[in-house]
């Protein structure tokens, strides 16, 4: 794909790091600049994707930690998943949304409810 080549490319100028699945951007513009080389219909499977990888990598700890920027990063591709990532994304939601009531952020706990 035209992403594969470009991370390749961005690799060979030292613009990225890349070791198994991951991929680390020297700068925040490099990271834009390379999201922008995906079609507007694949960003969402693609954000959905990367949460999964996050779901399933991250310690316990970590995933707490980083549980809205997760769970957003699942809803972005919450259409194209099954009845059961359907009933997980569900937990991970009601979980989120607590987590930001707890906290008396209402307006994030809305998005998450």
């Amino acid at each position: 794909s035209s992403y594969a080549s470009s991370i390749e490319e961005f690799e060979g100028e030292g613009l990225c790091e890349v070791d198994d699945e991951e991929c680390r951007f020297m700068h925040d513009q490099i990271q834009s600049a390379a999201f922008e080389l995906i079609s507007p219909e694949q960003r969402d499977s693609f954000r959905g994707r990367i949460g999964s990888i996050l779901l399933r990598s991250l310690p316990p700890e970590e995933l707490e930690a980083s549980l809205f920027e997760v769970v957003s990063l699942l809803n972005c591709a919450a259409t194209n998943i099954t009845d059961e990532e359907c009933d997980e994304l569900a937990e991970l939601n009601l979980k989120a949304g607590v987590k930001a009531s707890e906290n008396a952020a209402f307006d994030t706990a809305k998005v998450y409810f």
